[in-house]
């Protein structure tokens, strides 16, 4: 059954009318034939899921199509290559239709394989060779990776090698526009020490160029029997077209460069932006951004905006803050933040710039038992606050802003964890689970110093809605729908933004049943 839910919460936990901003349309909760990977959107109504069914080590791929969240088809993937027993790489949607990549090693070689397969998920054909490099003992296994450009007409088949002894590392791609035509390929030795040097992503823009960020590092001084420790050097990001390889090192005066992320535009405009921190200091101390023009290669400008104080401590406890006090008394440096990581940036139609980060870490704890003398290790993950800036097109911050969330989980990974984002109707959004308690009896966000952590149980857990307008950078927190409402408690990690057909898929689970949501944008 197919039911219309207004993200107005009238019924949740007493809460009075709010003004209604999105409806959603939630399929009944029905059993799960499994455990979700992903949502594929398709066209404006359809989509596909990929499960897992089975245990950890024994079970199954299962795909199944849904239009109007009405299942259509299903199938079980058969992992099968070159006559031969193969390993799953993943699974997209490319040029409207559903395939999947596998991989399998023979003759001396690592192969990737692509199969389609037509709406009724019947097997269009048999497996497609796309890449392969060669396996030598003197390099590690290697593996692939599959990325695709933000308006899914180019996808890339990326792989990395590690690099024995003296050996370099390795990375190569090859990049296919939706027909399999070959757009570009290349392989390449990184020009720098293995054990100096990290890949950190891949991007392909929308007319199929490739570029990859690579941090380069320094060795530290060590003392005998101490491991290397390594120091941050520079951050290159190597543009590879037909007519060679462009080594573009960011230059961000002497600062070191914590975590980044890379886009580009139809314009040829290559965009750079993430969190800084000085040299020899640890932490954040804020955010920066370069444009490039990419065919120049010449930088067109740059920004940087250094966090205050007071921004860094908000929400911490007064020990904490009287801890930073006396760090920076002592000369240890002032106030840090810690464990950010880049989660995505857009770019707007008028060209200005939206970035996105989450506090993210682990925590382990040992316990041991008095009585048997064994230990035993629990493993928290955290994901706290969201931090999101704007840039404008003058190359200045227009604002920053810290969306405060408390969330943790033990032994899990924290699948109910972490936030979804997307940009419509002139604000920028993030739908994440929360606690009832947050909010007061009119459904506003009660933002005191101490905030409670997320709730995932039925009687306090409440999927907010955070959204910041994006001309004043002004905030708004409301609670969107709980658990009670749907049935079910929502899974961020699983949700899917899709923009060229305007809606979000959502998901949500309840024991061994699950439901999926369309959310239909405004813009």
């Amino acid at each position: 059954m197919i039911k219309t839910l207004s993200l107005l919460i009238v019924c949740l936990l007493s809460l009075t009318s709010m003004a209604q901003q999105y409806d959603v349309e939630w399929s009944g909760l029905e059993r799960s034939k499994g455990r979700l990977i992903y949502l594929l959107p398709s066209d404006s109504n359809e989509f596909y899921a990929l499960r897992w069914s089975g245990g950890q080590l024994f079970g199954t791929y299962q795909v199944s199509r849904h239009k109007d969240l009405k299942l259509v088809s299903s199938a079980r993937l058969q992992l099968y290559a070159n006559n031969s027993i193969a390993n799953f790489e993943g699974a997209r949607v490319i040029g409207g239709q559903f395939v999947v990549f596998l991989s399998d090693k023979h003759d001396g070689k690592n192969n990737l394989y692509m199969k389609r397969y037509d709406d009724d998920l019947k097997l269009i054909d048999q497996a497609i060779l796309l890449a392969s490099y060669d396996l030598d003992r003197n390099m590690g296994k290697g593996s692939f990776d599959i990325r695709m450009s933000s308006n899914k007409e180019f996808f890339a088949v990326v792989w990395e090698i590690k690099g024995k002894k003296d050996a370099r590392n390795i990375y190569g791609f090859k990049i296919f526009d939706t027909q399999l035509n070959v757009i570009n390929e290349g392989e390449y030795p990184v020009p720098f020490d293995r054990d100096l040097s990290k890949i950190h992503s891949h991007h392909i823009s929308n007319s199929g160029d490739y570029f990859l960020a690579l941090t380069e590092y320094e060795e530290k001084e060590r003392k005998v029997f101490q491991r290397m420790r390594l120091k941050y050097k520079a951050l290159h990001i190597f543009h590879i077209a037909e007519d060679g390889l462009l080594d573009y090192e960011l230059d961000l005066g002497g600062k070191r460069v914590e975590a980044m992320a890379m886009t580009s535009n139809d314009s040829n405009v290559f965009i750079l932006t993430g969190i800084y921190g000085e040299m020899e200091e640890q932490g954040v101390s804020g955010v920066f951004h370069q444009r490039v023009d990419l065919s120049t290669g010449k930088k067109l400008d740059e920004g940087f905006m250094e966090f205050e104080e007071d921004f860094i401590t908000e929400g911490w406890s007064d020990r904490a803050v009287k801890r930073a006090e006396r760090r920076a008394d002592q000369g240890k440096g002032d106030p840090q933040l810690y464990n950010y990581q880049m989660r995505e940036i857009t770019i707007l139609p008028d060209g200005s710039i939206v970035g996105t980060m989450e506090q993210y870490y682990v925590q382990v704890r040992s316990f041991s038992n008095v009585r048997t003398g064994q230990s035993s290790n629990t493993y928290y993950y955290y994901y706290n606050d969201i931090i999101a800036y704007k840039i404008g097109t003058d190359s200045k911050f227009g604002w920053v802003q810290k969306i405060r969330k408390s969330q943790v989980s033990a032994n899990d990974g924290g699948p109910f964890s972490s936030y979804e984002t997307f940009i419509d109707n002139g604000q920028v959004h993030f739908i994440f689970n929360d606690n009832v308690k947050n909010f007061d009896e009119n459904g506003n966000f009660i933002d005191v110093d101490r905030l409670h952590v997320s709730n995932y149980g039925r009687k306090n857990n409440v999927v907010a809605l955070a959204s910041i307008d994006l001309e004043t950078g002004e905030t708004e927190r409301k609670p969107f729908f709980g658990r009670t409402e749907i049935e079910a408690l929502a899974v961020p990690k699983l949700f899917n933004v899709n923009y060229p057909e305007a809606h979000i898929l959502l998901y949500a689970i309840w024991g061994k049943k699950e439901k999926i949501g369309f959310l239909n944008l405004n813009h």
